[in-house]
């Protein structure tokens, strides 16, 4: 009679959709019926090695190092927090969980956007560290928050034209800054390539002489390689400038600081804001804004959000292809759209 019970109470929580383990569905059911069970002693398990053993996995999956190194401030945040509030015994207590976000929010005032990405990375984390160490998820019925839907800002063609002005008559000249600070806001600008992107680009990875010039991007967003088109106007500033390139090996960076070295990010971005100020530009300014710019004026020019998606490699080619076919020519078209937006000439 017992079991029969037991197998009509699995049956009815399956039929209503619930899809707990078995054991946990009879737990319940006993619960239910006044039956007192004996609690366990929570598992104490290391957040600092669980961090450690999850940004090695993220790591082998080809994340960048800006990811990384935002997942471990996060975990880092969480862990501190708690030796000040329970310890690690009380990592795996929702009420915990929800505490610390609270205070999160009163602490930091996070944008919406940013307080999302912190919940959205947290509960990622837990629900591997729970499945791996067979530990409770204490986000498993944490509401989360809406995702928020964020207005980027873009540039019109006017205001990047007044950047360019702006990168050609520095305060202060110095060799080599002014040839490069152009280029780099002409290539995030025709490319919608992201910061890391660019700062990865060696002379090995662009073909520059061949009747459909383009780039490789080595790995882009989630480790995925993809072969980005370049419009004639700024494959010919590229030769230009692999041409008086101290360094052109295969290995040699595109972008390269003052002093000879990779271009860093910070670099990069005192390159898009100078001249975003100079310019007199009152919107927030950043390699990623011109990302957007490339996706704005695209979508303006040809209405097609299925190529805006594949031109930014926003999607997997296979994924894409499977609803509609977008052909190389197409791409090609595409960057010579956003070059003559962006001021380059036509033709090399």
């Amino acid at each position: 009679m017992a079991i029969a019970c037991v197998e009509q109470a699995l049956r009815q929580a399956r039929s209503d959709g619930d899809r707990r383990a078995p054991l946990a569905v009879i737990a319940g059911c006993l619960r239910e019926l006044g039956v007192a069970l004996a609690h366990p002693a929570p598992r104490v398990v290391s957040l600092e090695q669980a961090r450690d053993e999850w940004l090695v996995r993220l790591r082998s999956s080809r994340r960048s190092e800006s990811t990384l190194t935002a997942y471990r401030i996060a975990l880092d945040d969480l862990i501190a927090w708690l030796a000040n509030h329970g310890g690690e015994r009380e990592a795996f207590s929702e009420e915990r969980l929800a505490a610390y976000l609270a205070g999160y929010r009163r602490r930091m005032q996070p944008a919406p956007a940013t307080y999302y990405r912190r919940f959205a990375l947290l509960r990622r984390f837990y629900r591997w560290l729970s499945a791996r160490a067979c530990v409770p998820d204490p986000f498993a019925e944490l509401e989360p928050p809406p995702k928020p839907r964020q207005e980027a800002d873009w540039l019109t063609s006017e205001e990047f034209a007044r950047m360019l002005r702006a990168a050609a008559s520095p305060p202060r000249r110095r060799a080599g800054m002014i040839e490069r600070d152009r280029l780099v806001l002409l290539t995030l600008v025709a490319t919608g390539l992201r910061r890391s992107e660019l700062i990865a680009l060696d002379w090995g990875d662009l073909d520059l002489d061949g009747p459909g010039p383009s780039l490789l991007v080595r790995a882009g967003k989630g480790g995925r390689p993809r072969r980005q088109p370049l419009a004639p106007g700024l494959a010919a500033q590229l030769r230009r400038a692999r041409a008086t390139a101290p360094a052109r090996e295969a290995t040699a960076p595109v972008f390269c600081g003052l002093a000879g070295g990779r271009l860093q990010p910070t670099i990069l971005a005192g390159i898009v804001h100078r001249s975003a100020h100079r310019a007199g530009i009152d919107k927030h300014v950043t390699a990623h804004t011109l990302r957007h710019t490339a996706a704005t004026w695209l979508r303006q020019q040809s209405g097609d959000a299925r190529l805006v998606a594949e031109y930014l490699g926003h999607a997997d080619l296979s994924t894409v292809s499977r609803y509609a076919h977008v052909a190389p020519a197409e791409l090609h078209d595409a960057a010579e759209q956003i070059a003559t937006q962006a001021g380059l000439p036509s033709q090399a």
